[in-house]
């Protein structure tokens, strides 16, 4: 794999092992960080990149900064991934890797040479900058989304990739950022959500994205690949199965949820309540009560692996296969970490549930 990066639209040569992508399912800042060499052609010596301080530790450039890495051309490509988008028009090979702003930039020496070491942080920092202050009354995820980004950050684009039920709901939010009002909505639906390198929000249900190959201890030489670092653990510690929602006292709501799948497998109910005096509709609860199924219904799987193909991003869904340890189903892949090798070759460290 070939890279092209570009600050503020300026090709910089990257010194290939330095670039690392890293991206986190539920953490919404994704990063990149390299070193580059060359004269400093998008900033002048005396105009260094202003930073300020945001909530949770980040910082955001004002000024220059931009920051664009992208698929080079290349006469090499591996056909046996595919090249069309997937569900949710996320794509499964990726012609782009990152978009967002320098974070902090360090100038270093190798001989008489200067290079740069920039770390940079995508364009999601941005809804941690802005307090919401709205409150809505019988609207839907669409309506609500459109509202808040078209108010607060309107270069965002909302008109594509937002996954909207139609249930209605009432809600309201004081002085509260942006980024943490996403996540309650996200909740709610039992959705995730990030903002991409072409400034478009994606609100989507996990796992409805399939990776475009097989992850596999049996590997062969088109979908199935090889992996190393394979590190599985399974919780069932904490398992829900059926849950009662209690809602707005006045309406009366209550409504309860169960999994038969999960019963089917452990033969027994595990049961949790949720109080929520803001839910007043039965659509309302019943979306709380499956959101809590999703996330509890079944035990914890938390695993890791290296493998050298990419093409994996967070959300998607990856078979693996493991007949040592008798594994062999869907998991839902939560951080990518991709390492430059060479030109031609990527170390690709996932985290998966």
């Amino acid at each position: 794999m070939r890279v092209s990066v570009k600050i503020n639209g300026a090709d910089v040569k990257v010194l290939k092992p330095s670039l690392k992508l890293d991206s986190r399912l539920g953490n919404r800042i994704s990063t990149a960080s390299f070193d580059f060499l060359g004269e400093e052609k998008w900033a002048t010596p005396s105009c260094a990149i202003a930073l300020i301080p945001a909530m949770g530790g980040y910082t955001h450039p004002m000024g220059k900064g931009e920051v664009k890495i992208d698929r080079a051309p290349t006469p090499m490509q591996n056909c046996a991934i595919s090249l069309t988008p997937s569900i949710g028009g996320r794509s499964t090979y990726l012609d782009h890797f990152f978009g967002g702003y320098i974070a902090t930039k360090e100038i270093r020496l190798i001989g008489r040479r200067r290079f740069y070491r920039c770390s940079t942080q995508d364009y999601n920092i941005l809804t941690t900058q802005k307090l919401v202050t709205e409150s809505y009354e019988e609207k839907t995820e669409q309506e609500i989304i459109d509202d808040l980004f078209s108010t607060y950050l309107p270069e965002i684009d909302t008109s594509t990739y937002v996954e909207s039920s139609g249930t209605k709901i009432t809600i309201d939010w004081t002085r509260v950022y942006l980024n943490e009002v996403m996540e309650e909505l996200a909740g709610i639906f039992s959705k995730e959500w990030l903002i991409d390198y072409e400034k478009k929000l994606h609100y989507f249900t996990p796992s409805t994205d399939e990776a475009p190959f097989e992850l596999s201890d049996s590997p062969s030489l088109t979908t199935k690949k090889m992996y190393n670092n394979f590190e599985h653990i399974e919780d069932d510690s904490k398992i829900i199965n059926k849950v009662t929602v209690v809602g707005d006292p006045d309406v009366p709501v209550v409504v309860t949820r169960q999994s038969d799948e999960s019963y089917a497998k452990y033969g027994e109910w595990y049961e949790g309540k949720i109080v929520d005096r803001n839910i007043d509709t039965e659509a309302w609860a019943i979306l709380r009560g499956d959101a809590e199924l999703a996330e509890a219904a079944f035990g914890k799987v938390d695993g890791s692996l290296t493998c050298y193909q990419e093409g994996l991003v967070i959300g998607q869904k990856v078979s693996i296969y493991n007949g040592l340890r008798n594994i062999d189903d869907d998991f839902l892949v939560k951080s990518v970490r991709l390492s430059m090798l060479s030109n031609f070759l990527e170390k690709v460290d996932i985290e998966y549930e």
